[in-house]
């Protein structure tokens, strides 16, 4: 669990720095980055972003991380996506 925590302090969930130099179908929408490196497109429909986290979180179903913890790092970074940025 505490490999988990240092994990999360470590990601960069800007979504400005994760679009620079790539080509993106979704280039300059803000993003979330999961603990595993994933990104997860962030969308001002609250039920459409709730699915999208648990879809992602179910992908971990076969690691040792918290499965709760994960879903609310997840919850937390839309949250100050959405409240930084105009979705």
């Amino acid at each position: 669990m505490v490999i988990m925590a240092k994990r999360i302090q470590e990601i960069d969930f800007n979504s400005a720095q994760c679009h620079i130099g790539k080509s993106s179908s979704h280039k300059g929408m803000p993003t979330i980055r999961c603990v595993c490196g994933s990104k997860i497109l962030v969308v001002p429909d609250l039920k459409a972003m709730d699915r999208a986290i648990e879809n992602h979180v179910a992908q971990h179903k076969h690691t040792n991380d918290d499965l709760e913890k994960l879903s609310e790092f997840l919850t937390e970074q839309v949250l100050i996506v959405a409240s930084q940025s105009r979705i």
